[in-house]
């Protein structure tokens, strides 16, 4: 165990406490229901568990432990703002639609399930790639990235 192998182990702890509590907040306005709510939940909690294992495993074992850093979290912040602002204005849009169209409450209700349960994904997936790099979620069995996107070969 180095010094340094231990400020990395504290920064983590912390990080990893933000990122819970922020997943937290967030996912109490994201869910659309509360089943989704203890879904969203329980993974995140368990992979912040796993998280902090492989921290404690670093710190007395040495080896390719985890060690988050303060960007992820900024990231993260960022991207839970942008999620709910957009939430936001889309429930307000049901909101509208509803009472100005008169499209049928069942009809805006599936609507508003939809959009909220796509936007809980979004943020288990913004908690992956800010703060683990997409190891957990990986690419999602999507095959590979788009030739426009991959970087050059040279």
């Amino acid at each position: 165990m180095t010094g340094s192998g231990l400020i990395d182990f504290v920064i983590t702890l912390i990080v990893i406490c933000g990122t819970g509590a922020l997943f937290f907040i967030a996912i109490d306005k994201a869910a659309p229901d509360a089943t989704m709510n203890k879904i969203g939940k329980i993974a995140v909690g368990v992979v912040l568990a796993v998280v902090i294992l492989l921290a404690v495993k670093s710190v007395l074992f040495g080896g390719g432990g985890v060690a988050l850093t303060g960007a992820g979290i900024i990231a993260f912040a960022i991207g839970v703002i942008v999620l709910l602002v957009v939430l936001y204005i889309i429930d307000l849009l049901l909101s509208w639609l509803a009472a100005n169209i008169g499209i049928g409450t069942p009809i805006i209700d599936a609507i508003r399930y939809l959009v909220f349960a796509v936007a809980l994904i979004a943020l288990l997936v913004l908690a992956d790639r800010s703060f683990f790099g997409g190891r957990y979620l990986g690419n999602l069995g999507m095959g590979e990235s788009s030739s426009i996107i991959k970087p050059e070969k040279r």
